[in-house]
């Protein structure tokens, strides 16, 4: 009986051992995932892509090329929509990537390989959406720059924004560093009086001030050799240029102080395009990505704040948070005499 015993406990551990290895050969079931295109309604969908579903799927055909597809048989390949939608629902949110992944059934690291590869995607669509006008479309430029006002012969407002960035683990890291004591890029942008942006440099650290960032700029080449007959609108931290017209330091008169509040009236347009670009986009609050995978995803909000407008969804403004006011400490006090002749004229003859 003994013998028997275990000649049966044998059998028995064979036979589990067997099953074992007959469940390691069946295929692995996935879940399926949920298609947003199908789940949300357009408002719900709205709300959380920041796109419509057309001018998302138009967007998808302009960069489907540019996103990998799995061509192996392991694990489940990401289909291009789904990897457009997990990184335009970053952008908007701003949430840490393992819980966009926990809500769409993928890791992490997938996660950041959808951003990394859409932001891309879409950046190479700037030339397309984020256009400075023509000298040819100027005078609709000025037009509608005027009725905002009454400002003459403006084309755009230029500014800065500090976009914050983790440390960039560089041999001089500090260069990021702003005056706010942050790590940061910034970056000058110009808009029109719609609040879609025009021109949109990303190539400079936190350090930088915002009046040599736009020396720097071919905006600024093109402007300087005459090739427009307006000018752009620009805050203190600039200096005074015939294309870039500042405020009047301690106006003394009357038409100098009308001028200045024309002046403030229309070029806050740019802060308050930097505060619905932000509000749209919570990554830009603090972008958490390596520094080039980084500049893709602040020009891809661009481009994506462009394509709203464009597609007729714009944000609700009042009681927002704006750029701060000039710092003193950094304003520009100085400017050429054709400048000065130039901003002199538009007061004298403007009011």
């Amino acid at each position: 009986m003994q013998t028997y015993r275990y000649r049966e406990d044998f059998d028995d551990i064979e036979e589990i051992r067997m099953l074992s290895q007959l469940d390691g050969m069946r295929k692995r079931r996935f879940r399926v995932r949920r298609d947003p295109f199908q789940y949300y309604n357009e408002e719900e969908f709205i709300q959380r892509y920041r796109l419509s579903k057309d001018s998302t799927r138009e967007l998808l055909t302009k960069i489907r090329h540019h996103l990998p597809m799995s061509l192996s048989r392991r694990g489940i390949p990401i289909p291009p929509g789904l990897q457009l939608l997990v990184a335009m629902r970053y952008m908007a949110t701003g949430k840490f990537q393992i819980t966009l992944g926990d809500c769409s059934d993928m890791s992490q690291p997938s996660v950041s390989k959808c951003v990394r590869n859409v932001s891309a995607a879409i950046a190479t669509l700037a030339r397309e959406y984020i256009k400075f006008p023509s000298p040819e479309r100027e005078e609709e430029f000025m037009q509608e720059f005027a009725s905002i006002a009454g400002m003459p012969s403006v084309i755009g407002c230029v500014d800065g924004t500090h976009i914050p960035i983790k440390s960039p683990g560089e041999p001089n890291p500090e260069l990021y560093r702003c005056r706010k004591n942050f790590f940061s890029i910034n970056v000058m942008a110009v808009c029109d009086a719609h609040m879609k942006f025009t021109n949109l440099v990303v190539n400079w650290p936190g350090s930088a001030h915002d009046s040599h960032i736009f020396t720097s700029s071919r905006l600024c080449e093109s402007l300087q050799a005459g090739d427009y007959r307006g000018f752009l609108l620009g805050d203190s931290e600039y200096a005074l240029r015939p294309y870039l017209l500042t405020p009047i330091h301690n106006p003394t008169n009357e038409k100098q102080r009308k001028y200045n509040r024309s002046h403030i009236n229309t070029r806050t347009t740019i802060e308050r395009t930097f505060g619905v670009w932000k509000r749209r986009f919570a990554v830009l609050q603090h972008v958490r990505a390596k520094r080039s995978t980084t500049k893709n995803i602040i020009i891809a909000c661009a481009v994506l704040h462009n394509i709203a407008l464009i597609s007729g969804f714009p944000l609700d403004i009042e009681d927002m948070h704006f750029e701060d006011p000039d710092d003193p400490e950094k304003m520009v006090k100085y400017g050429n005499n054709e400048g000065q002749a130039r901003r002199e004229y538009i007061v004298e003859h403007f009011f």
